[in-house]
């Protein structure tokens, strides 16, 4: 910091960040064409020359829910009709969610060269991953309603509150990438914490099995993992219910919370960012 930074006040400093933070948000949304073009471009060229492109997602995913939803729907003794929808909404939600997370410490390492190279937001690049896995989930969770459809499933008036879910997990993805993404910057270890952190989740978290199998002392573990209500305000509409109170606070309750630290953080550590990649 020079000289005459360090001699303002402290409250002037934290108005100047807040405000440079403001401004790389506000620049990043204005050319969203960028970040929604690159993170549509990172999608087709993984699927460069193959012969059904990005639809080979959807095919790996309705492979693995067909499979998977037969085998545990026999070892849980559920109904697959019921088990099978339950199941793939769980996964493609919980690929959403962790995905996003996985990728957040490497966002601004692999954009190295363009950081250094261009003057661009530096939100933008935490927008071009959350663009790439919001279209990839938006072919996994067709293929998961689908499922549901053709097992005898009816879609009901409830199904209009998936926009809000939708925005509510959108509100909680936005700020842990960011979060993510400075903290993995000046931290490299943090990918593989995030690794195992999100293997230890995946198993505590009710993806593959149901909270009503759990006896009733066990069921507080899962009434305070996030993610569990998380998830249920996907599968809360698509099952034709309404979306729980309680989930619907929490995820209100990480959005604002989230959104705050991410904000207070970025602002921080902005200007220290190209400097430590």
């Amino acid at each position: 910091m020079s000289p005459v930074a360090s001699s303002l006040p402290a409250r002037v400093r934290l108005g100047a960040a807040l405000g440079a933070a403001g401004r790389d948000l506000a620049a990043a949304l204005v050319g969203w064409r960028v970040w929604w073009g690159l993170g549509l471009q990172d999608i087709l060229i993984r699927y460069r020359r193959t012969l059904l492109g990005p639809l080979w997602i959807s095919v790996s995913q309705a492979a693995t829910f067909v499979f998977l939803g037969m085998l545990f729907s026999a070892v849980l003794k559920t109904d697959v009709r019921y088990y099978l929808p339950y199941l793939a909404l769980g996964l493609v939600t919980w690929g959403l969610l962790f995905g996003a997370a996985a990728e957040g410490p490497r966002v601004f390492i692999e954009a190295q060269h363009v950081i250094n190279a261009l003057r661009m937001p530096l939100l933008s690049h935490v927008l071009r991953v959350l663009v790439r896995h919001l279209l990839i989930y938006v072919h996994t969770l067709a293929v998961a309603v689908v499922a549901y459809l053709v097992l005898g499933g009816r879609l009901g008036p409830a199904l209009l509150q998936l926009p809000l879910s939708l925005l509510l997990l959108g509100a909680v993805l936005f700020p842990v990438t960011v979060l993510l993404a400075v903290l993995g910057a000046r931290f490299r270890d943090l990918g593989p914490v995030i690794e195992v952190i999100g293997q230890m989740t995946f198993f505590m978290t009710p993806i593959m099995w149901r909270p009503e199998d759990l006896p009733l002392a066990s069921k507080w573990w899962v009434e305070i993992n996030p993610v569990h209500h998380l998830l249920t305000l996907v599968r809360a509409p698509l099952f034709g219910e309404m979306l729980p109170r309680p989930s619907v606070l929490i995820a209100l309750g990480l959005a604002v919370g989230l959104n705050l630290a991410a904000l207070a953080l970025f602002a921080a550590c902005r200007r220290r960012i190209p400097y430590w990649l």
